[in-house]
């Protein structure tokens, strides 16, 4: 990967990452080249990650969606890979927690309100899981993983084009609002804002076409967030733009001139396609945070509250919120209708409070904690970048019920495969003030007979 020279120093470097002078550092885990069959599989990860930002748009009677037939086949495809190569690379601790927080969800089925609902939940984070570990496996460098940025960055043109269409055709997807690929609007923009700084720092590394790609992206991203008109995406958006004076101080010339062209791009694409409706709906804010309901939201986290207060320790169940929630709303519910009243979270944090109680709750936090962990053993580039992500997606979860969703497992699980290539840890002697190499983590080498 070719970076501009303020950037391609280290610690910002991505795709060679060198020791710093005097110190020792080695990767997390040993990276082997992929064979054709891994090769193979790692595409049909990238056509999975691809397809994430409009998994919705296309859907296969009798199966699901685009994205599940896609993911399917990179399944398959990923573990007959790793049976021909015979070894498997030594899980972070990242990887320990998200299996933890998956069995706590399962377990939860012994006691839960809903156990249909947990089944189908359960099943669910074990594909989510395996997703990670596919990223884990078959993108164990740098470039694999910029790869894999990438995917996902070309897949939000899909969904952003598609709501600039809804809107030049003015359907709505609700009132005033406007969200392509059959998302929902809120969903939409959080997608949209997490792309963000991803799409930033590919930027001000890239340079040709590509760098044009990027800045076209980020000029759609911003447009169909204010299109989608959510208020929560919106606010995870002006946080995505801390990348912005955050990796300021390095770029060179030319690099700003870019970043400035690109803002003029965004504010074009503003201009002509935004509404004055959107901009009404997104006024509102401070008013709603501070005295509304923020669209029933209120209503339901009082309820959802009450629910964890009869069941503190254990919760209700993994995916039982919608179904109890309605019950102390007394609303009537069908769980097989998507038009149904029932009520999500519209909180992440709460949703696992309430469906795991605060033991769940527990699990997930650690989880956070390793992965802010881990982004801070990274170099200055990738940490700045992780730190933002973070920070957007605490935003946006803020209103939404992601825990189970697949970008949210896509940017953890990809942290994590950074921290494996990129991840340092230096060990000071207190009296001889040295440093200690980190040693490699050795494969885990299977063997057939």
């Amino acid at each position: 990967m070719t970076l501009s020279a303020p950037l391609a120093a280290p610690p910002g470097d991505w795709a060679a990452i060198k020791p710093a002078r005097n110190v020792g550092t080695r990767p997390f885990a040993r990276a082997e080249e992929l064979t054709g069959l891994g090769k193979l599989a790692f595409t049909s990860l990238w056509l999975l990650l691809f397809a994430i930002p409009w998994e919705d748009a296309i859907t296969i009677s009798g199966f699901g969606t685009s994205a599940r037939l896609i993911g399917t086949g990179a399944v398959v495809l990923g573990f007959m890979a790793i049976l021909e190569k015979g070894s498997l690379r030594r899980p972070a601790a990242g990887h320990f927690m998200m299996a933890l927080f998956v069995i706590s969800a399962a377990g939860s089925y012994l006691w839960s309100l809903y156990p249909e609902g947990t089944l189908t939940q359960t099943v669910t984070y074990i594909q989510l899981l395996v997703l990670v570990w596919l990223i884990w496996e078959l993108a164990p460098t740098a470039e694999a993983q910029k790869r894999l940025m990438q995917a996902y960055i070309l897949g939000t043109f899909v969904s952003g084009i598609d709501t600039i269409y809804m809107f030049l055709s003015h359907q709505e997807s609700s009132y005033q609002r406007y969200a392509g690929a059959r998302l929902d609007a809120n969903d939409l923009g959080l997608m949209m804002a997490l792309s963000i700084p991803v799409s930033y720092c590919l930027l001000i590394q890239g340079k040709g076409l590509m760098a044009w790609v990027y800045r076209l992206q980020l000029a759609l991203a911003g447009t169909t967030v204010l299109l989608t008109a959510s208020r929560g995406a919106t606010l995870a958006c002006l946080v995505a733009l801390a990348i912005v004076p955050l990796t300021s101080a390095r770029l060179t010339g030319r690099q700003r001139i870019g970043v400035l062209l690109t803002g003029s791009l965004l504010v074009t694409g503003v201009l002509v396609f935004v509404p004055a409706t959107s901009w009404e709906r997104l006024s509102t804010v401070p008013d709603a945070l501070e005295h509304g309901t923020l669209s029933g939201r209120r209503v339901i986290w009082s309820a959802g509250w009450e629910i964890f207060r009869e069941h503190p320790f254990l919760g209700i169940g993994s995916n039982a919120f919608r179904l109890v929630v309605c019950r102390v709303l007394a609303e009537p519910i069908r769980l097989d209708d998507p038009d149904s009243p029932a009520p999500p979270a519209h909180n992440t944090f709460l949703s696992v409070l309430v469906e795991q109680g605060v033991i769940g709750l527990a699990v997930f936090c650690a989880l956070l904690g390793v992965l802010v962990l881990s982004m801070m053993a990274l170099p200055s580039l990738p940490r700045k970048l992780w730190f933002v992500c973070l920070a957007v997606w605490l935003v946006g979860v803020s209103s939404l019920t992601w825990e189970m969703r697949k970008p949210t497992w896509f940017f953890f699980g990809l942290l994590l495969a950074q921290y494996g290539a990129m991840g340092k840890k230096r060990f000071t002697a207190q009296a001889g003030a040295f440093d200690i190499e980190e040693s490699q983590a050795p494969a885990l080498h299977l063997s057939w007979s």
